[in-house]
């Protein structure tokens, strides 16, 4: 009985992970709950059910053992949250889609040579910041953008530099002509709290475009 219901929230908790990983978003903290306590009543039931069974083959049902179930789906339940909570902080240190706190108070635009990049939002995670970008290019060639070797970073008015981490980064990479595409780029660590402005630098060969004038709250 306590094998399948501990069975059931174990599968809760397989889905949830997996779905963590394939999700284009950060994880919120309500997805993250809604299937371990899914899967929670789920086991919850399952007791139930065979609780009942035992009563119908017994005259009756022992105190000791209705403790124990409870004590059980208690454990397995609490248990449950808990590893879905260190699953999100995995699963979000690994791809880098943590949930955070939003510092850009406006978005920015820079237009050059065909292109038009605009900064639309800026978000301080607990290890990572996140850029989100839109680019539109109305030039008459494709025009590639990598974030390998360097080639994208988000400078503080210091001169604090970050790089972008293209692993953990969601980036077309290149942008054909007449479109206009979105991706965030993610960098690791954050800029000093006392900064309000920075500029985000991306390279394409010899060619470099700067979208500076980013303030950001502290």
């Amino acid at each position: 009985m306590l094998v399948v219901a501990g069975g059931v929230l174990g599968l809760g908790l397989v889905i949830n992970l997996v779905g963590t990983f394939l999700a284009d978003g950060p994880g919120g903290a309500l997805r993250w709950l809604v299937p371990p306590t899914i899967a929670l009543v789920a086991a919850m039931v399952v007791a139930l059910l065979d609780a009942v069974r035992t009563r119908e083959t017994s005259s009756r049902l022992d105190a000791s053992v209705v403790v124990a179930i409870v004590v059980v789906l208690l454990g397995v339940g609490v248990g449950g949250f808990a590893l879905t909570a260190g699953a999100e902080y995995i699963a979000g240190s690994i791809t880098g889609k943590e949930s955070g706190e939003d510092r850009l108070i406006k978005p920015v635009a820079k237009s050059g040579g065909g292109l038009t990049v605009t900064v639309e939002n800026v978000t301080y995670t607990s290890h990572f910041t996140r850029v989100e970008v839109a680019v539109k290019n109305a030039g008459q060639d494709s025009v590639a953008l990598s974030l390998d070797g360097g080639n994208a970073t988000f400078i503080g008015a210091d001169s604090t530099s970050l790089k972008a981490d293209g692993f953990r980064s969601q980036w077309p990479g290149k942008f054909p002509s007449g479109t206009v595409k979105h991706g965030t780029i993610t960098f690791n660590g954050h800029l000093p709290d006392n900064l309000t402005t920075a500029s985000l630098v991306l390279k394409s060969g010899s060619t470099t475009f700067t979208v500076s004038g980013i303030t950001l709250t502290n």
